[in-house]
């Protein structure tokens, strides 16, 4: 497979035209790595999971973002307070949430092992495909779940 380049302003505006500002907008993918984007709008937050055997990093493109961290699902969370040029890296089955506490849109720029399980706290091993539902998403987006 030869190099891939992406156009991270097209991405983004072909995603907000299509979808809005909530969801990823993948760049790149090989075997062995995946490269996206993810539109955080205000107020959303995601449960605290971590992809099976991932190491991922998020960089933070833009605005502002809270990423709590924890060893183990009864540890205590840490949080880390990422504005525009951040980035954290998360070591693989390490528990983690994404909280975008601001009033504007966040943009991290993620780069992970593809994977097909989740592991959600309280919920166990999921099937990416039977957790990232549109339902799912949906509560996501609004900070509900």
């Amino acid at each position: 497979m030869a190099a891939h380049v992406s156009k991270i302003a097209e991405s983004v505006e072909k995603h907000r035209e299509a979808k809005g500002d909530h969801g990823r907008v993948l760049l790149s993918q090989v075997d062995d790595l995946l490269i996206a984007l993810n539109l955080c709008p205000a107020g959303s937050k995601n449960e605290f999971h971590y992809h099976k055997g991932s190491s991922q990093s998020f960089l933070c493109v833009e605005g502002q973002m809270t990423v709590r961290t924890k060893e183990t699902e009864s540890a205590e969370p840490v949080a880390h307070h990422l504005t525009a040029g951040m980035c954290v890296l998360v070591p693989a089955n390490q528990y983690y949430q994404l909280h975008n506490e601001s009033d504007k849109t966040a943009i991290l720029y993620q780069v992970k092992a593809p994977g097909d399980q989740i592991v959600v706290e309280g919920k166990g091993a999921i099937n990416n495909r039977d957790y990232f539902t549109k339902e799912n998403t949906e509560k996501m987006r609004q900070g509900t779940i």
